[in-house]
């Protein structure tokens, strides 16, 4: 379970500032700014951080989130259960291996059982984001469209959640 305690928050700010990271998410804050930034989703209802494991090491950060209430529901047609994903693979080296795919594909499938009124995950990767682009796709995602979120030129993905909890590109 990740906490906003300094074991966590150091790990994610270790995370952000990878270059291959820093360079979508932008958010290369030390420890301390990203331990208050986790104790405000932590104590709010809009936005759940996680930190996944791999093969019993830390893999990704990963922000569940309502998006009707963030930027990015104003830019396709929302329902009050949608819930978007915000991922960060933090070491380069585990990325481009089909991990990320199958993490993805398994938080889709866990979101759509742990709540049947999720008609819609959506991802928002940058449109310069071709790697992320890949990923979602070969994830069971598709294009919505290439909107501007203000922070970011964002390459919006959805997948569909409803009926579809055990099916999935390979």
């Amino acid at each position: 379970m990740l906490t906003a305690g300094d074991e966590d928050a150091g790990l994610v700010s270790r995370w952000m500032g990878e270059p291959h990271v820093e360079r979508f998410w932008e958010q290369a804050w030390p420890p301390g700014q990203w331990a208050e930034a986790l104790a405000r989703q932590l104590a709010g209802d809009c936005s759940r951080p996680l930190l996944i494991s791999y093969e019993g090491e830390p893999f990704a950060y990963v922000e569940i989130y309502r998006t009707p209430r963030d930027v990015v529901g104003l830019h396709y047609d929302t329902d009050p259960h949608d819930l978007g994903v915000h991922l960060a693979i933090g070491d380069q080296e585990r990325t481009g291996r089909g991990a990320g795919r199958a993490m993805v594909v398994a938080i889709a499938e866990g979101l759509a059982r742990a709540d049947p009124c999720c008609r819609r995950l959506l991802a928002d990767p940058d449109e310069r984001h071709a790697m992320a682009r890949r990923m979602f796709l070969s994830a069971g995602f598709r294009v919505l469209s290439i909107s501007d979120l203000g922070h970011k030129r964002a390459a919006l993905h959805v997948r569909d959640l409803r009926g579809q909890t055990a099916q999935h590109d390979h």
